[in-house]
């Protein structure tokens, strides 16, 4: 019986509505992947997320994809322009040839951004930068209608292009602290219009986005969101808010919801639990204030969550209860047993990063039945690698 289930894990399956058949159910997520030259692509992208595809995962995404040259955290990260947009088709086809498919993580940074080519990055409201600050950047702008209908139309901008280069989907950033998170979080959006107050009127914006999306490339073209279950912290995005938005994304036509949590500039481990490799974070410092504040005050700002297989597990099942449409699981997935365990609770999919970057046979080799979890030990220091020229695990 608990063969069977796994078995089926590896059976053709469509996202949602759409007209996109994967060969399974695995989804390599979004984690950044910090392999660019100059915030363009590089080789070491293309063949990352071709030894994915290799490795048996139907659909790898490339994560942090900005929308605009001012939705970047940093001014070298990657946004989607004709120069980048040159070297990811590229990529594109080659995951193709290797037999998967690929997505994009389209994102705006919000206030979150140390970006000097953006003096004022745009929030919901007015907030103080602490990331930013030691760069200069002390405060966000609070967005005007104008700006929102900028932005929205930049993200529907960039999905149509990455169509037109030959991606399979696109995953809609609405967690993780950045700016249609900031919307949804009601410790960040102080609004008192018609964008602020209740969970409707936070969700109205991000919302805007998704239908400016998907009226840019049309119902058959899968359209993910990646949302939070939880920021982590009081007074946050909560589950009961995440229900409420997981209907309205299901009325809005989402062809998949991929669930997460945390809020990177207040609960960024959060999300990965495990390990903080602070001494690696601090050595990646950009600047000596950012290396000795990170030193000072990272050991109590920075908290740790125990690693526990499938920790988003009983928060998931929460929002598995009021939504029939499909819904990605992702959170702690590091065995045969786990995977299992995530299906006989209904989750359509799986996402995961860390075993995968860990090693990306590790699906074929549970397949064949060669292990039964991965050897990741949770150490979180391909997080520093990001940094220094691209993810991978140190311990191989």
């Amino acid at each position: 019986m608990e063969k069977n289930v796994f078995e089926q894990a590896f059976i053709e399956k469509k996202i949602g509505h759409s007209d996109l058949q994967l060969k399974n159910i695995f989804i390599r997520s979004a984690a950044y992947e910090g392999m660019l030259d100059r915030g363009l692509p590089n080789q070491d992208l293309i063949d990352h997320h071709v030894a994915m595809a290799r490795g048996d995962v139907a659909l790898t995404t490339v994560s942090y994809g900005a929308v605009s040259a001012d939705a970047r955290t940093f001014n070298t990260q990657m946004y989607i322009n004709d120069d980048s947009l040159e070297r990811l088709k590229v990529l594109a086809d080659e995951v193709h040839k290797a037999g998967g498919k690929v997505s994009m993580q389209l994102t705006h940074c919000g206030y979150f951004s140390k970006n000097k080519d953006c003096r004022r990055p745009l929030a919901p409201s007015k907030l103080f930068n602490a990331y930013g600050s030691i760069s200069g950047i002390l405060f966000s702008k609070a967005m005007s209608s104008v700006d929102m209908k900028r932005v929205a139309n930049d993200f529907a901008e960039a999905a149509i292009k990455l169509k037109d280069i030959g991606f399979d989907a696109v995953e809609i950033h609405m967690g993780h602290g950045y700016l249609l998170s900031q919307f949804l979080s009601p410790r960040t959006n102080k609004r008192k219009d018609e964008y602020g107050g209740s969970i409707e009127n936070r969700s109205r914006f991000p919302l805007e986005v998704l239908r400016a999306v998907i009226a840019g490339v049309g119902k058959e073209f899968p359209v993910l969101v990646k949302l939070n279950l939880a920021d982590g912290f009081k007074r946050g995005f909560s589950l009961e808010d995440c229900k409420y938005v997981a209907l309205a994304l299901k009325e809005n036509a989402c062809s998949a919801i991929v669930l997460s949590g945390g809020f990177t500039s207040i609960t960024p481990f959060y999300l990965m639990r495990g390990k903080v490799p602070l001494g690696g974070m601090i050595k990646n410092g950009s600047s000596l204030t950012e290396k000795l504040t990170m030193a000072l005050f990272g050991p109590l700002i920075i908290k740790r969550y125990k690693f526990t297989a499938n920790y988003f597990l009983p928060q998931a099942k929460e929002i598995r209860k009021v939504v029939s449409m499909p819904l990605v699981y992702l959170g702690g997935v590091d065995s045969k047993k786990g995977i299992e365990e995530i299906m006989n609770a209904g989750f359509d999919f799986i996402a995961m990063a860390r075993a995968l970057i860990h090693d990306p046979d590790f699906l074929i080799k549970l397949k064949a039945n060669q292990i039964e979890k991965t050897e990741c030990n949770r150490c979180n220091k391909c997080i520093v690698e990001m940094d220094r020229g691209g993810v991978k695990c140190v311990l191989i």
